[in-house]
């Protein structure tokens, strides 16, 4: 994309960025970031940067300023074989990396972060090879190789042999009047002793030297000759030991060298996306929503610039120093004409506009609300400031039309465009017309773009073009100075003579710039104070009509609500009424049966057929109820008319879903929470819509389910008292879902235990009876699955 980099500070933002990071490589990375044209990919960065964010926040650092670029060791074939430095810098760059993969599993809540750190190879080896081979100043230890350890052992003691028999020879009467002085010195890497230049001839040895004033020869004795000899092997073996380490090593590292240059430009780009956090953290700055249409929808937004240098010099509370605005540009108009008095901020919020689009695009959150919206650009182009250049022979107003001109060359519909005092620098009244005719270019174009100016006739241009909008920055009349806050729908007045008034200036000097100024400019400043007193007007009564508004939906929207809730719970008590009644006919019903049995095996004929009849209408008041429960629970719901294997449908008897598995005639198998049982085609209903609440449903059988228990105790009691008992215990369990149960009748005669079972093996729903362990019970209790 085209973009202009001075007039915006770009260039400035990019400096404080580079700032921030802490290598070489991040600080490179940082100041070659511009502005890009690919949607996806800017949405990516900018993620990516708001969790490195959240990575600080959480307290994430790591040391990269001791990162370097190692990439020439690689190439270069000066670095055949690698010393220390070279070494150093490897082993740098590993234990960077090894401290950062070793922080990656505690990063995984953050899936953009993560897929960087989790490239990053753990390389401990090589920095713990080095510390072995080199101590803190560079030297290679006795201990870099076993090898090294003996040889430098064997360099220790036969140095310690030399001298011990060089101090014998100092210590000697017959050497007195021969030495030089009683020291053991070297030359040429040989033990030697300073003899007088007299004596030479009378010792034994291999002169090694002599002094500059010739008055001492430094001789190596001849008894010593062997062991110098034997050292000067050694240390020859010493130095292809130790060539033999730094080979070894070296070949070591370069077998991992994707590993190591993958790292390196992993840790430089990590550096940099902690350099940019940093400076997003500073500036409070929130991913906004980026879009395809070049347009600008912005919340809270603050200059950057303006922010860094404000916390600069107030700390972090400078930050709420820099008064935020809202904008909007490319959906209902597409250029703004700003005007308002000077130093009134018209400029230095075209440049936030600018610089705040040109950080977005370039992939970095930014200090707007998170809500705001900023399109793809394909240029951003600025006109801001005199650029009067001596050397091009170029005046202000040249220089502004050649800028112009270059823009309307560029300028597209998907360009932003940014001028200061458009026409200025000339001929106010021609400056005026060629300022509108510019502006008329551009509507054509179709270009979004602020303008500022004091030129009356680009206010009324931009209140009759319907691309066009006036703002203003707004100004105190009271206190006459500027407030630097946006307002849109107006134009404003550069108050010059006000301002000038309210400064001092002669009463006789301020009448005469009036008279001068001519009325129809006195007439257009009371309009606008009486436009800026009706606006406000305006607006106390819209916020008023809005909050009414607000408040009334609030409570028909409450209203309805607990209309809603109204109609469910009294559906809700309803059913739970019916089952109540029907639960307490069932309990009748049981009772009246076993007073029946009783009176089979009596003479009372009477009250049989008093306890017949009172069954039946129990049965009849029963069936009422349960209708009544079936109609309740399947009101708006429609019969299956077209049952299929495998359907799902709503089981009216139990209101609950089940599954068909079989259809004969009239009669359909169904599967109700692994309960398979066969009913009537005509208790089957399609499920309830989507529309309906389902929770009632829900809530109504979650108590009967809770009160099933999976034992039943009937010690006590006769058979006849026990079977109503173990009806309701069976089917209970059976609607529950439940498959094993423990019928507890205790030991005793046995004669409850075996009526107990009997009664079972008749019951269909009951596959099988069984005694359980001794330690369970035993013959005391009978177990059932059915």
């Amino acid at each position: 994309m085209t973009y202009t980099n001075p007039d915006l500070e770009y260039g400035t933002l990019i400096s404080h960025l580079a700032s921030q990071c802490e290598s070489d490589l991040g600080k490179s990375i940082a100041r070659v970031l511009c502005p890009q044209d690919d949607l996806g990919e800017i949405r990516n960065q900018q993620v990516l940067i708001s969790e490195f964010q959240e990575l600080c926040e959480r307290g994430f650092r790591f040391a990269f300023d001791e990162l370097s670029d190692v990439i020439p060791l690689f190439e270069d074939t000066a670095y055949s074989l690698f010393a220390w430095e070279e070494f150093r810098l490897i082993a740098t760059v590993a234990t960077l990396a090894t401290i950062v993969a070793d922080r990656t599993p505690s990063i995984q809540e953050f899936p953009k972060a993560y897929r960087i750190f989790q490239r990053i190879h753990s390389l401990p080896d090589i920095p713990k090879r080095f510390n072995q081979i080199f101590d803190p100043e560079g030297d290679v230890v006795d201990n870099a190789s076993p090898e090294l350890a003996s040889i430098r052992k064997r360099l220790s003691q036969l140095r310690g042999r030399i001298q011990k028999t060089m101090q014998n020879m100092l210590s000697d009467s017959r050497m007195e009047n021969i030495l030089q002085d009683k020291y053991v010195t070297q030359r040429e890497d040989r033990y030697v002793l300073p003899i007088k230049e007299a004596s030479a001839p009378h010792v034994q040895g291999i002169v090694q030297g002599q002094s500059s004033s010739r008055s001492t020869v430094f001789i190596e004795p001849a008894v010593i000759v062997p062991m110098n000899n034997e050292i000067q092997i050694l240390k020859q073996d010493e130095k292809q030991e130790i060539y033999r380490i730094f080979s070894e090593f070296t070949a070591s590292i370069k077998s991992r060298k994707q590993e190591i240059l993958q790292n390196q430009t992993l840790l430089a780009r990590m550096d940099f996306l902690f350099g940019c956090a940093r400076l997003c953290n500073a500036l409070k700055a929130k991913v906004p929503v980026m879009v395809e249409s070049p347009s600008l929808h912005l919340s809270g937004a603050r200059h950057p610039l303006l922010i860094l240098r404000s916390i600069n010099t107030l700390g972090p509370q400078g930050y709420h120093k820099v008064i935020p605005f809202d904008l909007e540009l490319g959906a209902t108009y597409r250029l703004l004409v700003l005007s308002g008095p000077n130093t009134g901020g018209k400029t230095v919020l075209m440049k936030a506009v600018g610089l705040i689009t040109l950080m977005a695009l370039s992939g970095l959150p930014v200090p707007v609300d998170q809500d705001s919206e900023i399109g793809l650009f394909s240029a951003v182009l600025a006109d801001i400031g005199d650029d009067q250049s001596i050397e091009n022979a170029l005046s202000t107003f040249s220089s502004h039309l050649d800028k112009i001109q270059k823009m309307l060359n560029n300028a597209g519909p998907g360009a932003l465009i940014l001028i200061d005092e458009i026409g200025a620098a000339t001929d106010p009244q021609q400056g005026s017309a060629l300022a509108q005719v510019i502006l008329e270019r551009f509507t054509e174009l179709g270009v979004k773009g602020i303008i500022t100016t004091h030129y009356t006739a680009l206010k009324v241009f931009a209140e009759s073009h319907p691309d066009c909008v006036n703002a203003s920055m707004q100004f105190d009349l009271k206190s006459l100075v500027p407030t630097y806050r946006f307002s849109i729908g107006f134009p404003g007045d550069s108050f010059a003579i006000e301002v000038a008034a309210s400064l001092g200036m002669a009463p006789e000097m301020i009448e005469r710039a009036k008279s001068l100024a001519g009325s129809q400019n006195q007439q257009f400043t009371t309009l606008l104070k009486r436009m800026q007193e009706e606006k406000k007007q305006l607006a106390t009564q819209a916020y008023q009509y809005e909050l009414k508004t607000r408040n009334l939906s609030a409570r028909i929207q409450d209203l309805e609500d607990r209309e809603l809730g109204w109609q469910k719970e009294l559906k809700a008590r309803r059913q739970k009424h019916l089952k109540e009644l029907q639960t307490e006919l069932i309990s009748f019903q049981k009772l009246y049966s076993k007073e029946l049995a009783e009176l089979k095996s009596g003479d009372k004929e009477e009250r049989k057929r008093l306890s017949e009849r009172k069954l039946h209408d129990l049965t009849v008041h029963a069936a009422e109820i349960s209708e009544a429960l079936t109609q309740s629970g399947i009101e708006g719901r429609s019969r299956i008319k077209n049952p299929k294997t495998g359907m799902k449908i709503w089981l009216a008897s139990f209101e609950s879903e089940a599954i068909i598995t079989d259809i004969e005639g009239d009669k359909v198998t169904v599967d109700m929470n692994g309960i398979s049982f066969k009913t009537e085609l005509a208790n089957l209903y399609n499920l309830p819509s989507r529309n309906e609440p389902e929770a009632v449903h829900t809530t109504l059988r979650t108590p009967a389910v809770s009160k099933v228990q999976t034992e039943l105790k009937l010690l006590g009691l006769t058979f006849d008292e026990a079977m109503p008992l173990i009806d309701e215990f069976l089917d209970n369990a059976a609607l529950a879902g439940f498959h094993t149960l423990r019928i507890v009748h205790g030991k005793g005669t046995g004669a409850l235990r075996s009526k107990v079972r009997d009664y079972l093996r008749r019951k269909k729903s009951v596959a099988s009876i069984d005694t359980p362990p001794m330690y369970e019970g035993g013959s005391g209790v009978t177990l059932v699955k059915i």
